[in-house]
């Protein structure tokens, strides 16, 4: 295996195909979003309306979310250390964003677990708030993500970049200033 996909440069570590290793994230993150969230709302809407027998549906959109999220932080370590270029801002918000979604899922594995473990059919308070709190930072994790895309530029084609974005978050591109940074995007050329 080469070991050089453990950086990212202009270019991005790839295998050349129409589907880089970088985009499997934006492919799977959708998934523990929208499972997690849809958990946590269908819990509020059963406890709002007194109807415990939700409860085995909220478990199990809690434990795919996890299962699904577990997919979702794999394929972002994989990102990190290939997606091409970025700004350094959206290279300093990646490890933001990652420590926020690794505690995401870190609560809301324990609550799925607990939820998944408990023998009565309503569940505890504590599991509930932590859910709340989970999907809060979940929507602020995931709006990092899309920062991190949409302003940052990564996973964006380089070519599709302005020379600025381009190099200013390279890392073993082979040019003298590769950790010279540009902290400013040429906003002339936006549409």
């Amino acid at each position: 295996m080469n070991l050089a996909i453990l950086a990212h440069t202009e270019g991005g570590y790839g295998w050349g195909s129409p589907f880089e290793p970088w985009e499997f994230h934006p492919a799977l993150n959708h998934l523990p979003i929208a499972f997690l969230l849809g958990g946590v709302a269908v819990d509020l809407y059963a406890w709002w309306r007194g109807r415990p027998n939700l409860s085995s549906v909220v478990t199990g959109l809690l434990v795919a979310g996890v299962l699904t999220g577990g997919l979702a932080w794999l394929s972002g370590v994989l990102a990190l250390f290939t997606v091409p270029a970025h700004t350094e801002e959206a290279h300093w918000l990646m490890y933001w964003h990652a420590g926020v979604q690794t505690i995401v899922l870190a609560m809301f594995a324990w609550v799925a677990w607990k939820r998944w473990r408990k023998t009565t059919s309503s569940p505890w308070a504590l599991g509930r708030v932590l859910g709340w709190i989970g999907a809060a930072l979940l929507l602020v994790g995931s709006g990092l993500g899309g920062y991190i895309v949409y302003h940052g530029g990564a996973g964006i084609d380089p070519q599709l970049l302005t020379p600025e974005v381009r190099q200013s978050h390279t890392h073993g591109g082979g040019n003298d200033n590769s950790h010279e940074h540009a902290n400013t995007v040429d906003h002339d050329h936006r549409h």
